[in-house]
């Protein structure tokens, strides 16, 4: 079905365009549920954000020097996807429909490893959410 504008849609529209602005300036990216996630495991595990938002492996680095791969997944979302183990600790991020903090897990490279299975006909690393959860420990 296609969408149109009606007046509650315009009216949302033109109002949320300076918040996207001041975003942009301040992040210098765009507004996205996966760079929310990035933010939110930021703020909760004290993480440096790379300058460079498609930095290989890591998305974020603690006062330590330990690489961060930042997922987010919406609930009903079934599988986690990786490209690589090219991290030292990955993080699951759940937001709510309104994009708040509804829940996060982290997980060490070496467990990792034992809950992601290759998966050939998508080239990729999967493991299931509730999976995740159970090994991993939940940070909120």
């Amino acid at each position: 079905m296609p969408m149109r504008f009606d007046a509650a849609k315009l009216e949302a529209f033109d109002a949320v365009l300076p918040a996207i602005a001041r975003f942009k300036a301040a992040f210098g990216r765009d507004i996205s549920p996966d760079f929310l996630a990035e933010l939110y495991a930021a703020r909760e595990l004290n993480l440096e954000l790379p300058d460079n938002s498609n930095q290989p492996g890591a998305d974020a680095t603690d006062g330590i020097g330990q690489r961060y791969q930042i997922k987010y997944r919406s609930v009903s979302t079934l599988n986690i996807d990786l490209n690589s183990f090219d991290f030292d600790q990955l993080v699951l991020v759940n937001l709510a429909e309104d994009y708040r903090l509804i829940g996060m897990w982290c997980l060490p490279v070496h467990k990792a490893r034992t809950i992601f299975t290759f998966r050939e006909k998508y080239r990729k690393y999967q493991a299931t959410q509730k999976r995740f959860k159970q090994e991993g420990t939940q940070i909120r």
